[in-house]
């Protein structure tokens, strides 16, 4: 799992509120700032669709009232003739001088004549469409049967030149026309091009009272287009005006431009956008990459539409600016709160870190070291007064375990010397030696020593409870294999059976003596010769020579002669151990037995024994097929000393017992070696050694110290029954062997040796007898 400090944490939560905060009211600012923008577009959008709707309504309304006038005037019904100046010419001129917008004003006759008067004023692109002279103010367009003429006038109504062709316009084909025809109010076309002018625009008819005729004003698209750049937003805005076909007609993007080819349907996306939105509400829709508002607003006649489009960028970027802004100022108020966050935050982490190094202390075991932090936090003060008290409790709790747990240990060590009379105080002498062997090299600024270093109060403990428990396996060790002073013994000297026997062979001499079986001389030679054996098998017993082959030649031997047993020698066993007579066939009584004999029963089986597991735990130590063998001539043969190669592996297996003992007890962190420290003083440098059979690399010094006070003490000990005590120059001399054996460390004698060591135990434990001198010199030793 990923893991932060608790500064990064705070900060980054402090930091994370304090942006969280800047950017909520960032958001909320932009946010209402943009419903703002949308409204306020909304409010002018709907200013200039009411102005150009008024603008509108209010022209068609003056239009209307204008045609509804003049309509009714009688010029109106003068005959048209190709004069210019027809009655009714000062009437449409008053019209086209007092309405700018309007581009012309006409009526038309039944009989198919027509008068039109053109304002020429601010329309230059129409000098070129009529061929005008650069001077003229007014067009006249007559159109009589089939001849039109187009008359110039100037300013003061001077005729200047004009035009006659024959006409291309037909008036019954033209929509003012004939949609006047069919209404008695005012009607207006939809955007269609004028005929002599080629311009866009809307023409407005009415019909008078006499049948037939028609006056027209025309309102051309350029007017409307200027009105509607007027209304502009900005230089990307653009307000239009389409028809029921969804085309522009009108748009201020039209102005100052030639209308004839400027009608053009509105893109599929806005036609899109209009038709899934209601009108009077401003539509979001995106154009050729870019977004963009628009407005639809219904004009006087419900077919046409004002539309009012703005790009959303221009529009809202005073807000994003000001959005912009308020981010840079947000970021600086945050930057000058930096130093803020970081005091508040060392102010709740500082005592946080002292709580820490504190709890360090204790896990570190230096409860004497733990102080209270200083906070004014009350929190924290009481959180650290409560873990000084932890660590008092502790410190006390782990004294009293201490306590326990080192009588507990010498209750073990005890128990193990007392339960063979013969083994004194092994387990408490051997944590005297390597003690002092243990300081000695922590002071040494021997080579071998520069980097040693074994002086905390957890280590000097650990080792000494290593030295203490070094044997705590002897427990499940046999007393009378520990004890074992001789070949025959087991709980006890067998040596008396077999005594025994003899002395039966000796009732047997003499009887066959008194029977006259035998004479005086053969009984005194057979008797003599029970001596002579016996003696030796008693001397054989000892086990204090070497074995030689000759010798165990004898014993077997001796071990033919025979003696009858008249009892069965299965009555009055104990269950476990009659079991090993139950391969035993059955024997009618008296038998003859040998008098020395290695017999079934004799085998005691190994049981339960898990190879697989042994080898796992590294033990590398012979395991004998069986538990015990108390033969008599087996064990009588033993070529040196008293013990079997079962009861060797017996004495041996404590060793494996205590590591297996010590490692199922869990040890605290810093006791943990003590199995190391307990189970390698029978290993030797060269890997001869057991139970593991570890090399030099592999023992560390402690381990080292621990096999030189463990020899000591052995060699000099003198209560131990299968050996005389050793004078200290003898044991000296035999470690100075073992030295060159690389069964001990080397630095670490000379070590034992030039500190004096086995001479201040020697005055404390050793016998006076024992205590002689001893010639340190290499070359002595």
């Amino acid at each position: 799992m990923f893991k932060i400090s608790i500064r990064t944490n705070i900060l980054m939560t402090l930091l994370l509120l304090v942006g969280l905060v800047s950017l909520s009211l960032l958001f909320t600012q932009y946010h209402f700032s943009e419903k703002l923008a949308m409204e306020s577009t909304q409010r002018t959008f709907r200013i200039i669709s009411q102005n150009i709707s008024e603008h509108i309504r209010k022209k068609a309304v003056s239009t209307r009232k204008i045609l509804t006038i003049k309509s009714t005037h009688k010029n109106l019904l003068e005959p048209i003739t190709f004069d210019p100046l027809h009655p009714s010419f000062d009437d449409l001129v008053e019209v086209l001088q007092s309405n700018s917008n309007i581009h012309a004003a006409y009526f038309a006759h039944p009989d198919g004549r027509f008068y039109e008067v053109i304002n020429m004023q601010d329309r230059a692109s129409l000098f070129q469409t009529f061929d005008a002279p650069i001077s003229t103010q007014w067009i006249v367009v007559t159109i009589i049967d089939n001849q039109q003429q187009n008359a110039f006038l100037d300013k003061n109504f001077k005729l200047i030149g004009k035009k006659n062709f024959p006409k291309t316009y037909d008036l019954h084909s033209r929509p003012w026309y004939s949609e006047a025809l069919k209404s008695t109010n005012v009607i207006a076309t939809m955007p269609y091009f004028f005929s002599n002018s080629q311009l866009m625009g809307i023409t407005f008819a009415k019909k008078t009272n006499t049948k037939g005729v028609i006056l027209a004003l025309d309102y051309s698209m350029e007017q409307l287009n200027e009105i509607l750049a007027l209304q502009k937003f900005d230089q990307n805005s653009e307000v239009f005006i389409i028809d029921e076909h969804r085309k522009k007609f009108a748009s201020s993007a039209f102005a100052g431009q030639k209308t004839s080819s400027r009608t053009e349907k509105i893109d599929t996306a806005l036609e899109e956008a209009m038709l899934g939105k209601k009108t009077d509400q401003i539509i979001k829709y995106e154009e050729g990459g870019n977004n963009y508002f628009v407005l639809f607003t219904p004009l006087v006649s419900k077919d046409r539409y004002l539309g009012i489009k703005v790009d959303s960028t221009a529009l809202l970027n005073p807000y994003k600016e000001s959005t912009r802004y308020a981010f840079f100022i947000a970021f600086l108020l945050l930057l000058l709160a930096l130093p803020i966050i970081f005091f508040l935050t060392n102010r709740i982490v500082e005592p946080i870190r002292s709580l820490i190094l504190e709890n360090t202390k204790i896990k570190e075991r230096k409860y004497s070291e733990v102080k209270a932090t200083a906070t004014n936090i009350i929190e924290f003060e009481a959180l650290s007064n409560s873990q000084v008290s932890m660590s008092n409790s502790i410190q006390a709790y782990e004294r009293s375990q201490e306590d326990l747990l080192d009588a507990i240990i010498k209750v073990i060590a005890g128990a193990i010397d007392t339960k063979s009379p013969y083994t004194g105080k092994h387990c408490a002498r051997v944590p005297v030696i390597a003690q002092d062997l243990l300081d000695a090299a922590n002071r040494s600024t021997a080579d071998a020593f520069k980097t040693f270093s074994l002086t905390s109060k957890d280590e000097l403990r650990e080792f000494e409870i290593g030295a203490w428990l070094h044997d705590c396996g002897k427990v499940t060790t046999p007393e009378y294999v520990v004890d074992k002073s001789t070949k025959l013994e087991t709980i006890y000297n067998r040596i008396h059976e077999i005594r025994m026997r003899f002395e039966v062979l000796w009732r047997d001499a003499e009887i066959d003596y008194l029977k006259k079986d035998i004479s005086l001389e053969e009984l005194q030679k057979k008797q003599a010769r029970l001596r002579e054996d016996f003696t030796f098998i008693a001397s054989s017993n000892m086990g204090g020579e070497f074995m030689e082959e000759s010798q165990q030649t004898r014993v077997k031997e001796i071990a033919q002669s025979t003696w009858q047993r008249h009892f069965d020698d299965r009555l009055g066993l104990g269950s476990i151990e009659i079991l090993r007579y139950s391969d035993k066939e059955e024997e009618v009584l008296p038998v003859t037995e040998m008098l020395l004999s290695d017999k079934a029963h004799h085998v005691v089986a190994r049981e339960n024994f898990d190879h697989e597991a042994y080898t796992a735990d590294g033990f590398k130590v012979d395991v004998p097929e069986h538990l015990y063998n108390y033969g008599e001539i087996y064990n009588l043969c033993i070529e040196k000393g008293t013990l079997s190669p079962e009861e060797r592996y017996k004495i041996n297996e404590h060793v494996i017992m205590s590591i297996k003992m010590l490692e199922t007890i869990p040890f605290p962190s810093h006791l943990t070696k003590i199995p190391e420290y307990a189970g390698t003083h029978h290993e030797t440098l060269i890997g001869t050694g057991y139970p593991r059979r570890l090399s030099r690399d592999e023992l560390s010094i402690p381990a080292r110290i621990m096999a030189i006070a463990d020899i000591f003490e052995a060699l000099t000990a003198s209560d131990r029954p299968y050996k005389k005590a050793k004078t200290l120059s003898e044991s000296i001399k035999i470690m100075g062997f073992m030295v060159k054996d690389q069964h001990i460390d080397a630095d670490l004698f000379k070590l034992f040796l030039s500190s004096g060591i086995h001479k201040t135990y020697a005055q404390k434990y050793l016998n006076p007898e024992q205590i002689d001198e001893v010639d340190i010199t290499p070359s002595k030793i």
